[in-house]
């Protein structure tokens, strides 16, 4: 927006300057605002001034900012919906206004309260003007005037245009550095993100869109093949929302029958039908004002996809049995493993819910996509989680275990990597996870890396073999430093055999030896 500064007085000039070199050096965001609140208040008699922003939750423009002169009750009273009012109108448009008196107007709400404290005033006029960034309506900044001393309005609704141009750019920065201390926050360990573990680029992009979306009320499909970790990411989404102390409701839509998905979603009235001896309330309204994670959403059978459908364009529903129209409150994450595109094509899924459901999609990479890295921090991971509740104690995975976990395919993603895990803690006696405690899917998995195998296909007997012995004498030779004659011993074999042993699979024994050396040397 282009703005005329030659229609400006030499205070308003002033005032420019001054909130310019207060917003650039300012840290706290509440405070500098609350200042530029005060000096229209002090230095161009604005009196009430407020600056409303809209709340992503329940899509309301609330008072964040207020002059002194506004009591906190008063305040919170200042809740205006879109197009509602003329704050809302200001909102919705996008275009300022300008109230000659407030009195006459039937737009005006008074919501506060306090006008009618100004009677005695006079004609009292109002002034409110778009808080935009980038052509995005943040807000609205507003306040009223005594008319008697107003004397060019469009003058001072253009300096207020000016002013609020000021504030946008703070207000955003402000905003995005919100969200970034959400996501590092997230990051630390009890965060949002302590259950996504993992350092890989397509797994921390995830973790990003997450922390951008979680203050928006926007409708959010996480898809992913079965085992990535959609519920995790769907609860990190909720945590990170302003609805993380409300209710986080979980429902797998295949694994309730299809005569009982609509009452399980919806609820149902006593008498709905038999067996319906008392009225049941569904997820959305279990929920309250906090969330709803629809799991395998591409599970739902048609009659409740239209039901849903209808939650989804307008809010409401009945109850099983019922006439009442219950409007929702909660925010709805869907999740999906199913190419929801092809069912639509196979008739089994609605393209309009497709679409309406497609608004902004997050896609959890598989185990294979996030590499080998995050691979061996989940495996340790867990590791740990269930040598704590075994009593056990797990020092590390042996490298012949690692290179099979890094080998693997993984269809079955993280829950396959977590039972694999729990079975090797089981078996190790020795506080190590060896290869041999691996299922034997993943005992074959270096011989063939990243090659899902089928009922036909062959295990390489002799790369097992191999394996497993390198993997021994590399423990043993850890164990005795490199002295190849009490690894023998450990192991129950000859020295001359694991000497054989150690040139047929060219083991560096010297390694060892170096390893000790160096270890005490740097004590």
């Amino acid at each position: 927006m282009d703005f005329d500064l030659t229609s400006l007085n030499n205070e308003q000039h002033q005032l420019l300057a001054q909130i310019a070199l207060h917003l650039a050096q300012a840290e706290s965001a509440d405070e500098a605002l609350a200042q530029v609140i005060e000096w229209l208040d002090t230095l161009c008699d604005l009196r009430r001034g407020v600056i409303s922003l809209i709340d992503e939750v329940d899509h309301e423009l609330k008072a964040e900012i207020t002059a002194s002169s506004v009591s906190p009750i008063a305040g919170r009273r200042m809740r205006y919906r879109p197009g509602e009012g003329i704050t809302g109108q200001v909102f919705a448009t996008g275009k300022a206004l300008f109230v000659p008196d407030l009195s006459k107007d039937e737009r005006f709400l008074n919501r506060s309260g306090m006008r009618r404290e100004t009677t005695h005033e006079g004609a009292v006029s109002f002034f409110c003007v778009p808080v935009l960034y980038h052509a995005t309506v943040l807000g609205t900044m507003g306040g009223d005037k005594q008319a008697a001393l107003i004397a060019d309005p469009d003058m001072e609704l253009s300096f207020l245009q000016m002013v609020a141009a000021l504030i946008a750019p703070f207000v955003r920065r402000k905003q995005l550095e919100n969200q970034m201390l959400a996501y590092r926050r997230a990051r630390q360990p009890g965060g949002a993100f302590t259950r996504l573990t993992g350092r890989s680029t397509k797994l921390l992009d995830v973790e990003r869109l997450i922390t951008t979306v979680a203050h928006a009320n926007t409708l959010v499909l996480i898809t992913g093949e079965t085992g990535t970790g959609k519920s995790v990411a769907a609860e990190a989404l909720h945590m990170l929302s302003p609805r993380s102390k409300q209710p986080f409701i979980e429902i797998n839509c295949g694994a309730i029958p299809e005569n009982l998905i609509e009452s399980e979603l919806f609820g149902h009235e006593r008498g709905a039908f038999t067996g319906a001896i008392q009225r049941h309330l569904g997820v959305f309204e279990r929920a309250g004002e906090g969330t709803v994670f629809l799991d395998e959403v591409g599970e739902l059978p048609l009659p409740a996809q239209t039901r849903l459908l209808r939650v989804l364009q307008k809010g409401e529903f009945e109850r099983v049995g019922g006439t009442e129209t219950i409007h929702i409150k909660a925010r709805i994450i869907a999740a999906t493993n199913r190419n929801l595109r092809d069912a639509v094509d196979q008739g089994i899924f609605r393209a309009d819910l497709f679409y309406r459901l497609h608004v902004f999609p997050i896609q959890m990479p598989s185990l294979r996509e996030r590499g080998a890295a995050d691979i061996t921090l989940l495996a340790d991971m867990f590791a740990q989680k269930f040598a704590l509740s075994m009593g056990k104690t797990i020092t590390r995975i042996s490298k012949s275990a690692t290179e099979m976990l890094t080998s693997y395919n993984w269809p079955g993603n993280i829950r396959e990597l977590e039972n694999a895990i729990e079975r090797s803690v089981v078996l190790s006696e020795d506080g190590i996870i060896h290869g041999w405690h691996l299922p034997a899917t993943l005992q074959g998995a270096v011989a063939r890396p990243h090659t899902p195998r089928s009922e036909d296909s062959f295990i390489d007997f002799d790369k097992m073999v191999k394996n497993l012995e390198v993997d021994l004498i590399n423990e043993a030779m850890t164990a005795t430093r490199g002295n190849q004659t009490l690894a023998a011993e450990r192991l129950g074999i000859t020295k001359r055999i694991i000497q054989y042993k150690i040139a047929q699979y060219g083991i560096d024994w010297r390694a060892f030896r170096k390893h000790t050396r160096t270890r005490k040397d740097e004590q």
